[in-house]
């Protein structure tokens, strides 16, 4: 058998709405809207340009039903390409477009299969007249698949390279909703060769061989739980056998954390040649970036970061430089870690109250099992609602974490900072 290529692609969530961000700035609202079809777009003619044999997409094409009849628009042109250069394309249906909420009137180019519900399908790929490989797949015939579709895969013993294509969460992974949950066991007692998964917001590779089991993740980042580069997974597979599986990245904006050590900073001016610098730097990449940005480091400047109000005006003042058409760094807000420019081992050693409160901070942030309480509480109520139950699939876990944490740690520094300005005006 020859050499062939795919891709696996899942998650594109054409025309998702950006949370957090664009109800706060239209221009940037729409310019995210645009670049998140601009991905989907981009997918394509990477398929065309690496000249690859068919196309996986694990579910959640759209990203809710079947979408606008712009974003249908979109979707179909991009598979009528695909048809025009010869490239078979293989959809399974998601949570977020399951095959019941798909329009009738939703045409898809010959060149497309996209699966039924309930049962697995199997479908051939064909190159030069010969079945190069086997595509195994099933959709999510409503939003809320509870039951283990993975069981429902078995190779046929006289398939060659199979693949089989499944929308759900793996066991163990309880940051998303566990829809269609299942063990690797489950996929391991398939026998088939390759797993494109969909369904998780984030790359991983869950086993590298016998079988390989990839999330390539989506395509374009929608907030700050789902940083970095996004994309998909190129698959080169030689005489039966995969030969690599490459990312290749998708996405035009970039959401990001980044740090800045601000420490021995003397004046504003210096902080806003600091940020010029890193507002270049990023676009000297030729991407857009959305940036959440900690500040770091003892400075004479710490009280002046913690002035909430004056800081949320200066990150507006930043982000109405930008020209949304072009490649651009939008600051989504500054997370002040930074210290005043104090001896706090020192301090902490003294008997009065301030060495007594750093004590009791230091005692606080150690009490993890305090704090993890705090968290599963938060998050058992957030579990008892719609709403919750959607932040939890965004990611908000991880976000309390990062919140509990700073929360506890811009208390300290308010508390110490106040009380010894008050000591020494005293």
């Amino acid at each position: 058998m020859s050499q062939f290529k795919f891709i696996h692609a899942a998650d594109l969530h054409i025309e998702s709405p950006y949370k957090g961000v664009s109800h706060m700035n239209e221009a940037l609202g729409n310019a995210l809207v645009e670049h998140g079809i601009r991905a989907y777009e981009k997918l394509i003619q990477t398929a065309i340009d690496e000249e690859i044999d068919f196309l996986l997409i694990a579910g959640d094409s759209f990203d809710s039903e079947s979408g606008s009849l712009s974003a249908q628009y979109r979707f179909v042109r991009g598979l009528e390409r695909l048809n025009s250069n010869n490239i078979p394309v293989y959809i399974i249906c998601g949570n977020h477009d399951p095959l019941n909420s798909w329009s009738e009137h939703l045409q898809l180019p010959e060149n497309v299969i996209l699966f039924e519900a309930d049962e697995v399908q199997q479908h051939s790929v064909v190159k030069e007249n010969k079945t190069i490989a086997e595509v195994y797949g099933v959709s999510f015939g409503q939003k809320e698949e509870f039951n283990n579709l993975a069981k429902k895969f078995k190779r046929n013993d006289k398939t060659p390279f199979s693949i089989g294509l499944l929308h759900g969460t793996i066991a163990g992974n309880d940051a998303h909703t566990p829809y269609c949950k299942f063990e690797m066991d489950n996929l391991r007692a398939s026998n088939l060769d390759y797993w494109a998964l969909g369904h998780i917001h984030k790359r991983e590779v869950l086993s590298a061989q016998n079988p390989t089991v990839v999330y390539p993740g989506n395509i374009q980042g929608r907030h700050f739980n789902e940083t970095g580069e996004k994309g998909c997974s190129l698959v080169t597979v030689n005489q039966g056998k995969l030969v690599n599986h490459d990312f290749i990245s998708l996405s035009d904006i970039v959401y990001e954390y980044r740090s800045l050590d601000v420490a021995g900073l003397e004046s504003m001016s210096a902080f806003f040649n600091e940020i010029n610098a890193l507002k270049q730097e990023l676009i000297e990449n030729g991407k857009s970036y959305l940036v959440r940005l900690q500040l770091s480091g003892k400075t004479a400047l710490h009280s002046t970061f913690a002035k909430r109000n004056e800081m949320e005006q200066l990150v507006s003042d930043f982000n109405n430089e930008n020209n949304y058409q072009t490649s651009f760094v939008y600051i989504d807000k500054f997370i002040p870690e930074t210290t005043p420019e104090i001896d706090l081992e020192a301090r902490k050693q003294s008997s009065d109250f301030i060495g007594d409160l750093i004590q009791r901070f230091e005692h606080y942030g150690k009490d993890k099992a305090s704090l993890e309480a705090l968290k599963n509480s938060l998050l058992e109520e957030l579990e008892s609602t719609k709403v919750g139950r959607s932040l939890k699939d965004a990611g908000i876990e991880e976000e309390l974490n990062r919140e509990l944490d700073a929360i506890l740690t811009n208390a300290k520094w308010k508390c110490i900072d106040g009380l010894i300005q008050n000591d020494s005006e005293a």
